[in-house]
């Protein structure tokens, strides 16, 4: 027993003899010497910026894909009258969707035909013919006892900009 454990110690300080001990040696002798007892941090110096000029401007952003880009190009020649007044102030009823607004009542005030619309907020607003509502550039276009008509306007990336029908109708 007391030979397997001669042999153990001896191997066991075999293995402590590295031949590499001077340069552990160094980077104690190092971090000894720094202020903080820690290494000194070697910072890589960054390479100065070049700038380089964007050459292809003029041709298709990388960005879109190339189906997308034949589409705005075909809408640009789709720019007609039916497109909306980007102009015009919006009105208080188009920042809702259609969906969300409900006709509430209609009333005849100097020969001229009124409609009380709800919007989500809670709040209710009187239109006439030729006001705007909805996010789809919607105009009133006619105003009955228990419906509004509405003409919408959509972009339509394949056609440019087409009219729709919608109608609000009384709930009752």
């Amino acid at each position: 027993m007391r030979r397997l454990f001669s042999i153990g110690m001896v191997a066991l300080l075999a293995g402590c003899g590295d031949a590499n001990l001077s340069q552990l040696e160094s980077v104690m002798e190092e971090i000894r010497r720094a202020p903080t007892g820690q290494p000194p941090v070697i910072i890589p110096t960054i390479p100065e910026y070049q700038p380089v000029d964007y050459r292809y401007s003029d041709t298709r952003s990388p960005f879109l894909a190339p189906e997308s880009v034949r589409a705005t190009d075909v809408v640009a020649v789709f720019d007609s009258a039916l497109a909306p007044d980007q102009q015009r102030k919006a009105e208080p009823l188009e920042q809702f969707p259609l969906q969300s607004l409900r006709l509430v009542g209609t009333l005849r005030m100097g020969g001229q035909q009124v409609a009380l619309i709800s919007a989500p907020d809670g709040s209710v607003t009187s239109v006439r013919e030729g006001n705007y509502l909805g996010t789809d550039y919607g105009q009133v276009t006619d105003i009955r006892p228990q419906e509004v008509h509405i003409t919408e306007r959509i972009l339509n990336q394949q056609v440019g900009w087409q009219e729709r029908q919608a109608t609000l109708s009384l709930d009752e």
